[in-house]
């Protein structure tokens, strides 16, 4: 890589941009007010002076020969013409070489053959802060906080067709697979736990579909939390690929690691039970310890007119339930009783027949004896934080694709695997460099 002049370019513009700040600063009286803008002017000075060097940096390392070859055939220099690239230290223009070939009409610019820039202007560390941002904001969030807040000012146009590239590499890449393979499980992890929820977001054309979450947790002797995988999946028929990424999550980490105990935690749907037991018979089934408590709570209100009497009866069988050996069959010989004494109500039956069908997956003193998790709060947090929080803004409405690719990025963000992907992008498009 040739360097030279680079040094200078960024030390003479500097040296005109501090001279020039200093003097505009000399005029005012020293206070907090006027400190917090020179803060700001410092960082742009800073930032004009590092696009200054990339600048430098990029004309040096054009192609300055006459003829080049490329695709095996020889094309000719023709002219120079100007290039603009995004990058973090805002947007620098230069003139470059343009070639072209006898053969060929089309022409090449040597210096983007070498940049790889996405859509031959974004620069990676660019789009590396546009796909984190936007993991988080809306485009126009995020165009009005790089306006505040950051040397590049990129539009919305150009931030969604970033975002758009690299949810298309999301898609062929194959990155989650290799990532399973090579994240590390703690050697403290003695038990693991899967969970899996919906929640709903509005689909343009097609109005509120459910989206999935699903969560795969290590936890250790104590039941202390070690870490967790998210997977985000827009709405699809049957969850298909939202278990298909759990399947693939836990046959990674039980390869690695010998788990005392595996757990199973959803509600009460019966498609998900279905899937548990079919994938994972061995495991434990838990029914959400939360869940169970809104049922209680639903029939001490059919139960009982007096709301004192029903919270009473509620808070007994809820201790009973979490706290004693055989707490779910005393729970629900305790429904039969107080159904027995109850004018007759199809609501009550509805919620009496949910605690029979899942009275075997109810053992939460069991559970709480080994230091196992009894409740989804995990994946419930995922349906907000992973989906609500963004998803759901006001006037939202999403693409299955377009929905996707941000789903991945939060979850590659919540999972702390985005260091890992971001070289497997940079990697994949200098397979030369790569490790």
């Amino acid at each position: 890589m040739e360097t030279k002049g680079v040094s200078s370019a960024i030390i003479s513009a500097v040296r005109v941009g501090v001279v020039e700040q200093l003097s505009s600063i000399a005029k005012h009286p020293f206070d907090g007010a006027r400190i917090q803008d020179v803060e700001k002017q410092f960082i742009e000075t800073l930032g004009k002076s590092g696009a200054s060097g990339l600048s430098e940096l990029f004309s040096q390392n054009d192609e300055r020969v006459k003829t080049i070859v490329h695709d095996g055939q020889k094309h000719y220099r023709k002219f120079l013409a100007l290039g603009r690239y995004l990058t973090l230290l805002g947007e620098i223009s230069l003139k470059r070489g343009i070639f072209q070939s006898n053969q060929a009409n089309r022409s090449i610019c040597p210096l983007e053959a070498k940049l790889k820039f996405i859509n031959d202007y974004v620069s990676f560390a660019a789009a590396e802060y546009i796909c984190y941002s936007l993991a988080s904001m809306t485009l126009k969030e995020f165009v009005k906080h790089c306006e505040k807040w950051t040397l590049m000012k990129p539009s919305e146009g150009t931030a969604k067709r970033v975002l758009e590239y690299v949810g298309d590499f999301l898609k062929t890449s194959g990155f989650l697979d290799t990532i399973q393979s090579k994240q590390a499980v703690s050697k403290q992890a003695v038990s693991l736990a899967m969970s899996m929820d919906s929640t709903s977001v509005l689909i343009r054309k097609e109005g509120w579909r459910h989206a999935t979450a699903a969560t795969v947790s290590t936890y250790d002797a104590e039941g202390n939390r070690l870490d967790t995988v998210y997977i985000g999946r827009m709405p699809e028929k049957g969850k298909t690929q939202a278990k298909r990424l759990l399947e693939k999550e836990v046959e990674a980490i039980t390869k690695k690691n010998e788990f005392k105990h595996i757990v199973c935690i959803a509600d009460g749907a019966r498609d998900l039970w279905q899937f548990f037991r079919k994938k994972y018979p061995d495991a434990i089934h838990v029914v959400d310890f939360f869940h169970v408590c809104e049922h209680l709570s639903k029939l001490s209100e059919l139960f009982f007119r007096d709301s004192s009497d029903a919270k009473t009866w509620y808070k007994k069988h809820r201790a009973l339930l979490k706290e004693d050996p055989d707490g779910a069959s005393k729970v629900i010989r305790a429904v039969r009783y107080r159904r027995s004494k109850t004018k007759e109500k199809p609501e009550i039956e509805a919620e009496l027949k949910y605690l029979q069908r899942n009275r075997k997956k109810m053992n939460y003193f069991e559970l709480r004896q080994n230091n196992l998790p009894i409740g989804s709060g995990v994946v419930e947090a995922a349906c907000k934080n992973l989906i609500g929080a963004r998803m759901k803004k006001s006037g939202m409405r999403w693409t299955i694709d377009g929905g996707q690719t941000v789903l991945t990025l939060r979850s590659l963000i919540l999972s702390n695997r985005w260091e890992h992907f971001w070289s497997f992008f940079v990697n994949r498009h200098f397979p030369e460099f790569g490790t």
